[in-house]
This record gives C-alpha cells, structure tokens and sequence, in this order.
C-alpha cells in the first residue's frame, strides 16, 4: 500500500483487528507462562537434577538476557522484512527450545534448550510495540498494547506461576511433563499465527519494509529520547524483578504464611489486567503527556519500597495492589512511547532498542539484590537501595520531552 495512499484513509479503515490481537495474545500469554514455569519448579528441578539453586536460577534468567539480546535485531528485521515473518519465526524457535527442554535429561542441554526458547520469545515479544503501533490509530497504540501486555504477558505470567506446580505438575508428574504441554500449547497457537495472520498484518496502516533503508535505521538508533527511554525501562524492570523476586521471601520473615505470601505477590498481576485497559480509555479524552505515568509511578514506588519495611499484613495487601497498578502504567508506557515518537515504519527499530537496554535491567537487578543480601544479610538493604533507585528514576522521567506525544506522532504519520 503506497505512502499516498495511507494519508488518504479515513478514521473508519482503523478498525480493531480483533483476530490478530486474539492469536497475538495468546502467542505471548504461552511464551511468558512457559517463561514463569520455571520459578515453581525450581526447588523440584534442583532435585531432580542434582544442581544448585543458582543453576536453576540461570534456567529463569537465560531466557531474559535472550530477550535483551535479540530485540534489536528484532526490530531491525521486522521492519526490513515484516512483522508477521519475523514474529512467526520467532515461535517456530521457541516452540523448538520449548519442545526440546520437555526430552532432554541433563542439565546442559536444559540451558541450551532454555537459551533457544529465550531466542524465539525475544523475537515475538520485542515487536509487539510495533505490531500495536502498526494495527491503530496513534491514540489508540497505547490502549492496544495494553490488551497485548494485559492480558498476553500479565496473563501468561499469573496463569504460569498459579497453576504450574498445583495443577499441571501433579497431571504429569516430571517438569518434563510440563513443559511438553506447554509446547503442544505453543505449536496450536504457532500454526494459527502462520494460518490466520496475513503479511503485513493491518495493510492499511503498515508500509512496504523494502523500502525502510539501513541509512534510516542508523537514524533511529540515534534518537536520544529512544535511549532515555530505554535507560528508563532498564530502570523499571531492575526495580520490578528485584521487588518480585524478593517480596515473597521478605513477606515470609514478617510470619506471613507461604500461601498467602505467593497469593499477595501475584496481586501484582492481577489488577494490572484491567488496569490497563481501562485508564487508556478513562484518559483517552484527555491531553495528558504519557510522561505523567512514568515520573508519577516513581514517586510512588520509592514510597512504597520504604513503606513495605513497616507494614502489616493487612496494609501489605493495598501496598501489593498499589504496586501492581502503578507498574504496569509505568511499563505499558514505556513499551508504547517508542513507537509514538518514532515514525511508524521505524517502530521496529524503536521497540528493540528499548526492549533490548531494557530488559538488561530484568537480569542485573536480581543478581545485584542477591549479593547484596549475601554481603548485608538483611533484605532491608535491597529497599532501601529501590528507594534511591526510584527516585533516580523520577530525575530521568521529567527529562523526556513534554510534547505530548499522541499530537507528534499523527504529525509524523501525516507526514510520511
């Protein structure tokens, strides 16, 4: 579809192509379940393989530091060749990592295996923005992406870790059961992918890959606002991993129940699913800068990793629902602001290098809070420590430009 074309179409030719977000959605919701398999069974496949804690550990965060790695050429690719090329292939090779860790029975291959699934899950995820971007109006990019990351990776996620070990590990009595439904899972909703997905997958808004040159892309990558924003994200997932993975174990030494500390934990989750959806829409006619839900959750998470330090059982419930409001707004923004200041057929580009600096965040920022705690022996320390790193956060959010960026990235659409 030509350039000339695309300024021609009216409001009426958006319309939500709800079939694709459906295959879209469930394609991330089995990646990051397959993902957030692991955690559970962690003390199992330490057992049973006879390895350490740490060994496992590397079975959970292999796959993230993929993520980071590939994401760039991700989105290099996929505006070079398309979205649906590259997101479908990247479920062929994690349904081939997912498949392969389901049979093999040592460790090694275990991490080889999880190292590829890692490889195919940052080739489907990282081009999300750009899928979001590609299939809407530029005020609705963010209420789609919310859909992708709400009920797609925040579903995936949840759905992961509560039924995996009280469900699907009883039905199948190995980790290797589990990761063979998992996989029967991934391979239905890959061929759907192939099947029900056309290329581009919204040809009313995408525009032809061949004719996005490396001279562009080298531009993109030196957008500065892209790197602030991709520093910012790396921000984010250090604060967000270190708060989840040390939450639950924090609320067990103030003698809250393992039950109920699992459960208080993934309260996280769960309200981000309607969260955001709904403040897209709530919002959407207002001119608010997307800035707003950066530097305001930042405040708030630098209130709440010190408030946490005294609170009981029953404020920790409304501190848990806070954090897992103000989470997802940071991180649904985040992923949605690269692709609303940068050119539309530049998005690929745009998504990987924040997706990529990003997640580096998501495998740094445990293994940081782990050697604190093992020099300082108090979990107190790793508060304390997202305290300062929230408000750091906060001084980088009011760097980004204050334009709102709805109103500059139809002015750029306008353009092309």
């Amino acid at each position: 579809m030509s350039r000339s074309a695309d300024k021609k179409m009216n409001k009426d030719s958006y319309k939500m192509p709800w079939r694709l977000l459906t295959v879209a959605v469930l394609l991330n919701f089995c990646t990051w379940a397959i993902l957030f398999s692991i955690p559970p069974m962690e003390a199992l496949i330490s057992r049973d393989l006879l390895v350490s804690h740490f060994q496992t550990g590397l079975l959970f965060s292999a796959p993230i530091a993929m993520i980071a790695l590939s994401a760039i050429p991700a989105g290099v690719l996929a505006d070079r060749v398309g979205i649906k090329k590259v997101i479908g292939i990247g479920a062929i090779i994690a349904l081939i990592g997912a498949s392969l860790r389901g049979i093999t029975t040592g460790y090694p291959d275990l991490l080889i295996f999880s190292l590829i699934f890692g490889l195919g899950m940052g080739l489907t995820f990282a081009i999300l923005p750009k899928l979001a971007r590609s299939c809407s109006q530029p005020d609705q990019t963010i209420l789609v992406m919310g859909i992708l990351t709400g009920f797609g990776v925040l579903g995936g996620v949840g759905i992961g870790l509560a039924i995996t070990v009280p469900l699907l590990y009883p039905l199948t009595n190995s980790y290797h059961g589990v990761f063979i439904f998992w996989s029967i899972l991934l391979l239905i909703i890959t061929i759907l992918w192939w099947v029900m997905v056309k290329e581009p997958p919204c040809p009313h808004a995408e525009v032809e890959p061949e004719k996005i040159s490396f001279s562009e892309i080298k531009q993109t990558l030196k957008n500065r606002v892209l790197w602030l924003l991709a520093f910012i994200l790396f921000l984010h997932n250090f604060f967000f991993y270190t708060w989840a993975g040390w939450v639950p174990t924090y609320l067990l030494e103030k003698g809250i129940s393992l039950s109920s500390a699992g459960l208080m934990a993934s309260v996280m989750l769960w309200v981000g699913v309607p969260t955001v959806i709904l403040v897209p829409i709530i919002f959407s006619g207002y001119d608010i800068p997307r800035k707003l839900f950066i530097w305001l959750p930042s405040v708030i998470y630098a209130f709440l990793a010190g408030a946490i330090l005294y609170a009981n059982q029953f404020s920790l419930w409304f501190l848990m629902i806070i954090a897992g409001i103000i989470n997802i707004l940071r991180f649904n923004t985040l992923l949605t602001l690269p692709v609303e200041i940068m050119p539309r057929e530049h998005a690929g580009t745009a998504s990987g290098v924040v997706v990529s600096v990003g997640y580096m965040g998501a495998v740094v920022g445990p293994i940081i809070a782990g050697e604190i705690l093992d020099v300082s022996g108090s979990l107190q320390s790793i508060f304390i420590i997202l305290i300062v790193l929230s408000l750091i956060t906060t001084v980088f959010a009011f760097l980004i430009p204050s334009d709102n960026t709805k109103k500059r990235s139809i002015q750029i659409d306008q353009k092309n």
